[in-house]
């Protein structure tokens, strides 16, 4: 197992036997802060702390599959963060993703495993040693460890081409692939909390169409409702009001009720004008110009047309 560089490994084995670095996300906000402090340290001071081989292993609220995901597409983007062989560069940029590596041991843990190498490259900056040509080989691992939980592995080695060993790295590799994969869950969390949102408010929208349309129809029920209602009082205001008619005969009886043998309560003379207020099939209600009311037979009383 590698341990501080103050107490440099043996580099006798073609498989790096890896330390562990374990956190999880609870932690992970106060870890980036302290990673960022170190890194502003000068290189002197900041290798004295160095802890070569160190494995980077998080536990993650994230679903398994979810997680599975993300690290396949940072496995395959070409880039080695966190090394780089050329001044002014600050990570590789012709890695590809392999099935296997030969600085790591045969996974056989739980989950699934992938690795990304780039090879022939010179000198890379953070790992142990180097001053040979070789390949820069990235294991990223990730194992269920629970509901919508994630363990995720990260570790980084550099074999050489002149089989001089395998050199491990000082964790900026890991802490810069981890970043990655931490920034490629974020924004797909944005991209699906952004299409929640628009689909709650297209939901929202087609609520209000379908709202609006229910709207509309009582409104235009309810205009039909009120025109017939004052269709109605228009015809009641016109019976109340009556229609001009005028005596026909020499005289006409005005009876207090429909019939015969009700009582007369005044005559009515030819030609005299009355308002016909209601009507039977043989009587008329009438109602004289100084306001009488009463009955008259119907063949009596001259209704204009």
């Amino acid at each position: 197992m590698f341990s501080d560089r103050s107490n440099p490994p043996r580099l006798i084995s073609p498989i790096v036997n890896l330390a562990d670095r374990h956190i999880t996300t609870r932690f992970l906000r106060m870890g980036l802060l302290i990673l960022a402090s170190a890194i502003s340290l000068d290189s002197a001071a900041a290798r004295k702390h160095q802890q070569w081989g160190a494995e980077l292993s998080v536990d993650m609220d994230t679903p398994y599959d979810r997680l599975v995901k993300i690290v396949q597409q940072v496995s395959e983007d070409g880039v080695i963060r966190g090394t780089a062989q050329y001044k002014g560069t600050t990570q590789l940029d012709a890695a590809k993703k392999v099935k296997t590596a030969v600085g790591f041991e045969a996974w056989k843990g739980q989950g699934v495993v992938f690795y990304k190498a780039q090879p022939n490259t010179l000198a890379p900056e953070h790992f142990h040693e180097t001053g040979d040509q070789g390949s820069v080989e990235v294991r990223y691992v990730v194992e269920p460890a629970g509901a919508n939980l994630s363990r995720l592995r990260i570790a980084a080695v550099f074999a050489t081409n002149t089989g001089h060993g395998v050199h491990p790295s000082d964790g900026a590799v890991e802490d810069a692939e981890f970043s990655e994969i931490s920034q490629k869950l974020q924004e797909l969390q944005d991209q699906e909390k952004k299409e929640r949102e628009e689909a709650f408010a297209k939901e929202l929208e087609v609520k209000s169409d379908e709202l609006r349309v229910q709207l509309e129809r009582q409104r235009a029920q309810l205009n039909a409702t009120v025109a017939r209602q004052q269709q109605l009082e228009q015809a009641v205001n016109d019976l109340e009001k009556g229609l001009p008619a005028r005596i026909r005969t020499g005289s006409a009886d005005l009876k207090a009720a429909p019939y015969n043998q009700s009582k007369t309560t005044r005559l009515l003379s030819r030609d005299e004008a009355v308002m016909v207020m209601e009507q039977t099939q043989h009587w008329y209600r009438v109602q004289t110009a100084s306001g009488e009311q009463g009955w008259v037979y119907r063949l009596m009383v001259e209704v204009p047309q």
